[in-house]
């Protein structure tokens, strides 16, 4: 019977493999062939289409001032083309996230619970991505009080907590790496030292746990003083660059705050700002050339180059692993209980158990298995027979 239960539970993974891949291909089908027609339109009504998708004009044409008429082909052309690159990139995340998904079923014998973790909403499948880890990135490390101040960030401003994280992902500084409390020695030695390079041989040292310039801080301070206030009433503009390096350093709440605003403030100039990633990379550098880029490749990273293409590239990888954790987060503590005693239950009795948030998205995360024991593994020895009464 058990091998019957194998043998299911292996068809359905590799059904749910096979289907993951069909999707994909008939997914960037449909992409190509629309990618087809709006190339074919393009030739028939004169208009170029460069490599990276943007129409125009194929020669200058002679219309009456202020009349738009003769650019409807264009944006028919240029809505059509980036449908259709929208819709390939959407099949590639989805095809990604069910193979995720797929390959934690190779460790499921439970035909029931692989019916379950096809289900990619249920807390099952959840875990089974979670605890494919987290390829080789670094995680969010920081304390739950600065994951809290990411939420009330991302809440007062209207930015994406997803963002948020990335950019703190991204930004990390190496003592936080060692004490994700953001206390200790290493943690004051590194505030300590941001706070010297500031004030002797690097003034324009990027500060906190969002690396944010000091340059920037005071814009975004300026251009929102009601929202930055110390305790006593003080204004963080009327600071000295002394007194506002420290604060920022010692202060990463604050850090996030003033990450927040400046983000809102990015995305107030829409050009080449429209969606978190063109964010995350106008973070690093708001260039005129990096607006221009986002504009013309969206969120492509391969079209880019130097930092801006590692960056995005990074963003590529870390995204999954942020909605994952997210996802894990939202379920109730319930629901992610049943979901690691459900692992538990598939993994050989005395396995370790776990899953890797890529920050600390809510508990349980370990486990110990209580499934049937690997094949060949001894049963454990039975104890001394107990002395008979009145013998002793």
């Amino acid at each position: 019977m058990k091998h019957a239960d194998d043998y299911e539970a292996a068809s359905m993974a590799l059904r749910a493999m096979a289907r993951a891949y069909d999707g994909l291909a008939d997914d960037i089908t449909d992409a190509q062939r629309d990618l087809t027609g709006a190339l074919d339109y393009a030739r028939t009504h004169e208009l170029k289409v460069d490599d990276s998708g943007r129409v125009q004009l194929a020669k200058t044409v002679a219309v009456p001032a202020g009349s738009t008429g003769h650019l409807e082909p264009v944006l028919h052309a240029q809505g059509i083309i980036d449908d259709a690159l929208a819709k390939a990139s959407r099949a590639d995340v989805d095809a990604a996230r069910a193979l995720r998904t797929v390959e934690g079923l190779t460790d499921i014998a439970d035909p029931k619970l692989v019916k379950e973790a096809l289900d990619g909403d249920s807390p099952l499948s959840i875990a089974l991505r979670l605890a494919g880890g987290t390829d080789g990135l670094h995680p969010v490390n920081v304390s739950p009080a600065q994951l809290a101040a990411v939420d009330r960030a991302a809440r007062e401003t209207g930015m994406s907590r997803k963002l948020l994280l990335a950019i703190i992902w991204q930004e990390q500084q190496w003592y936080q790496n060692h004490n994700p409390s953001l206390r200790g020695p290493l943690s004051s030695f590194g505030r300590f030292f941001d706070w010297t390079l500031q004030q002797t041989v690097k003034p324009d040292k990027s500060l906190g746990i969002t690396h944010m310039k000091l340059e920037t801080a005071r814009a975004v301070i300026a251009n929102n003083r009601g929202a930055f206030m110390l305790s006593d009433g003080t204004n963080l503009a009327d600071l000295n660059d002394s007194q506002l390096t420290k604060y920022i350093e010692e202060n990463p709440d604050e850090d996030v705050r003033l990450s927040a605003y400046h983000l809102k403030e990015l995305q107030g100039q829409p050009y080449g700002a429209e969606t978190d990633k063109q964010l995350f990379t106008l973070y690093a550098a708001d260039t005129p050339d990096v607006r221009e880029k986002n504009e013309q490749y969206g969120d492509e990273s391969g079209a880019r180059g130097a930092d801006i293409k590692v960056r995005g590239e990074n963003w590529d990888r870390l995204e999954p692993h942020l909605d994952d954790a997210m996802a894990w987060e939202a379920l109730s503590d319930e629901e992610r209980a049943k979901a690691i005693r459900q692992l538990e239950s598939d993994t050989p009795a005395g396995h370790h158990v776990s899953i890797e948030p890529v920050y600390a998205a809510g508990g349980p995360t370990t486990g110990t298995g209580s499934g049937d024991p690997e094949p060949g593994t001894p049963s454990p020895s039975p104890g001394p027979a107990p002395t008979p009464p009145g013998n002793n």
